[in-house]
């Protein structure tokens, strides 16, 4: 028992200095960003065309409504009641991308979220995580699906006018299997979690690292179970609007600083820079979509000079955006609950 202890002590500490590591690996590659970027970076993010910056704030916030949305549906179907306004499911979502700011996104929207539901529900917060990690899962699968048509699309072996097309259709297909036959993705999770419990596969994996991994697979499971075929096709198209608000986001992000970055190049490379994100644990995500989108946008023959401000631009005007959305949920929220304790004597 002592020599158990023992190792779980050691993966816990080398868990813990892997994490450290990258946080600062994230602050340093932005700092570079930054010190490379220099005073003409800063220049042009410091003077945009307002009226593209706008629509800029426009596709932000659609995007912040449609991920509140696709989470407000999956908590309502994992609770089989409806839990909160869609006003407030976007205020959670806020908070929990706020918090992101000053944390781990693991911690901060993984726990904000949970944290909120309990508070103004009584959700419970295992249920809340899930349904946190079923939201983000749907993320995922559509990134899966933008992966291979944008990878060689940025290697120069497919066109980008065969490639957003097939990337489309390779979408719209993953669609109608999912409408017509959700079982094929729960039945996928199942076999994954088969995989996973054969420790001949995985031996260099601690123990409890790949229990916990089961664990979660199969809540997912259960839980797009609990969602349904027609609960999983609306958050797919609900996904789907999502990443195309981020990617118009970013083009007219660009267009504001006057950088010359094709649309196609932006709508393939979302995909692959939320796929960074599963490493990214700094503070604010740091580090991770800046090596993401600078990777990509080299590639895609994108000059320095154009991209370092994108990059400085993508993240000063995103948090703002944020912080924007965020106060305005926050004082329509306060606004709601006013009203309705105002009105409490009367209907009384």
């Amino acid at each position: 028992m002592q020599g158990v202890a023992e190792a779980d002590r050691k993966n816990s500490l080398r868990r813990r200095s892997l994490r450290w590591a990258l946080s600062v690996l994230g602050v340093l590659i932005f700092g570079a960003i930054l010190y490379y970027g220099g005073v003409e970076a800063l220049t042009v993010v410091a003077r945009p065309n307002v009226l593209y910056l706008l629509y800029a704030f426009a596709f932000s916030a659609s995007a912040d409504v449609l991920t509140s949305l696709r989470w407000g549906g999956i908590v309502n179907a994992l609770e089989g009641k409806v839990v909160q306004s869609r006003l407030s499911y976007l205020y959670y979502v806020m908070l929990g991308k706020l918090s992101s700011v000053f944390v781990s996104q693991y911690v901060g929207d993984y726990g904000a979220r949970p944290l909120a539901l309990r508070a103004s529900s009584g959700t419970s917060l295992s249920k809340g995580f899930y349904s946190v990690l079923l939201d983000r899962l749907f993320d995922l699968i559509l990134s899966l699906l933008f992966v291979v048509p944008a990878v060689l699309c940025f290697l120069n072996v497919v066109p980008p006018y065969l490639a957003v097309p097939v990337s489309l259709v390779v979408v719209a297909a993953y669609w109608t299997v999912g409408a017509k036959n959700y079982r094929l993705l729960t039945a996928s999770l199942g076999g994954i979690v088969h995989v996973i419990k054969r420790r001949k596969v995985w031996r260099p994996v601690p123990a409890n690292v790949t229990a916990k991994l089961v664990e979660v697979l199969l809540s997912a499971k259960k839980g797009l179970e609990h969602i349904g075929p027609r609960g999983i096709l609306r958050a797919n198209l609900l996904t789907f609007g999502r990443y195309t608000a981020m990617a118009l986001r970013a083009y007219f992000i660009s267009t504001a600083l006057n950088l010359a970055i094709p649309f196609w190049m932006l709508f393939l490379g979302v995909g692959i820079v939320r796929f960074t994100l599963l490493f990214a644990v700094a503070p604010g995500r740091l580090g991770a979509p800046e090596v993401g989108w600078y990777g990509l946008l080299v590639l895609g023959g994108v000059e320095s000079g154009a991209i370092i401000p994108f990059l400085i631009g993508l993240r000063v005007y995103g948090l703002v955006f944020n912080a924007i959305l965020a106060l305005a949920a926050h004082l329509a929220v306060t606004l709601r609950g006013n009203k309705a304790r105002g009105r409490g004597p009367e209907a009384a």
